[in-house]
């Protein structure tokens, strides 16, 4: 594989500042979302009080592709957001960001998506006691591997400042690499989630190429794993180490009218040896995709870097 790899993939950061006291008591990433839904339904909406289904502008219409199901399938959601504080109490004043990840067409509708968090920094974070947020900046990740930032959003300054979309450059493989599981990775095998104490480096390439295959429906030029043969031959070399734990996280859910469990594996992989270098490139590019189910709301995040 070319070490440049030119498809839109893009990490972004907002910046907000509390403006009510906050309480997050557990992972936030569903409450992002709701809030986050609701914001783009209102800006891009253009027939209020219609169902998506039936409106004619609906494939014109960011929204349905992004928060609904019109024909009773999951569809792979073209984003993934990336709260940067999971719990605590934060006092107004105090600073929190949220990353957002998009994928292909999604960075054409950046200005909307901005304006959408505004909105929702205006109506408040949290369903029973919404904590108001103002929106202060906004940054777009660069750089060959995304080491940088540049902000294309400054209090006083009408619109986005635009930033080029670059090519990933994937970096050479290292002979040994580390690989932090940040977020709760959750994932089924033959009906059930995989456990800590069972998980294997099959398991983890499974989960890889099953997101990388998924993405690739966005992303056209998503370099797709080799063939399962070649994929999983000498896998059982490739973990060294692993201190792996289960994390279970809460969160409320809408639709259920109540608070559900959402649990996955964390923890760290020491991974070395020649299938190292082969997996390297779907492992490097798997940061922004992420890994695993509730990948929308940033479960199955994960970083690599050399060891």
């Amino acid at each position: 594989m070319s070490p440049e790899v030119p498809i839109e993939l893009v990490r972004y950061r907002a910046s907000f500042e509390i403006s009510d006291p906050l309480h997050l008591p557990d992972y936030p990433g569903s409450a992002w979302r709701g809030a986050f839904g609701h914001a783009v339904k209102a800006a891009a909406c253009t027939r209020p009080g219609a169902a998506c289904a039936a409106c004619p502008e609906c494939r014109d219409c960011p929204y349905p592709p992004l928060f609904e199901t019109l024909d009773g399938a999951e569809p792979i959601r073209p984003y993934v957001l990336e709260p940067q504080v999971f719990s605590g109490y934060f006092l107004p004043g105090s600073l929190i960001g949220l990353d957002f990840v998009l994928m292909g067409w999604l960075n054409g509708w950046l200005p909307l998506l901005i304006d959408a968090l505004h909105s929702v920094g205006q109506q408040g974070l949290g369903k029973r006691s919404p904590c108001r947020l103002a929106l202060i900046g906004a940054q777009q990740q660069v750089g060959p591997g995304g080491e940088g930032w540049v902000s294309i959003l400054q209090p006083g300054h009408p619109g986005l400042i635009g930033a080029p979309i670059e090519p990933l450059w994937i970096p050479a493989a290292p002979r040994q690499a580390h690989l932090d599981i940040i977020t709760p990775l959750r994932f089924k095998y033959r009906g059930k989630f995989v456990e800590p104490s069972a998980f294997t480096a099959k398991d983890l390439l499974t989960a890889l190429s099953r997101r990388i295959e998924a993405c690739a429906s966005l992303m056209t030029d998503l370099p797709l794993p080799p063939k399962p043969t070649t994929w999983f031959s000498g896998a059982e070399s490739l973990i060294e180490r692993a201190e792996l734990a289960w994390l279970d996280t809460h969160h409320y859910s809408t639709r259920q009218h109540g608070a559900l469990k959402l649990g996955g594996i964390i923890g760290h992989l020491l991974l070395h040896g020649p299938m190292l270098e082969q997996v390297w490139p779907w492992l490097w590019l798997g940061q922004w995709l992420h890994l695993g189910s509730s990948t929308t709301i940033g479960l199955g995040r994960y970083v690599v870097r050399a060891a």
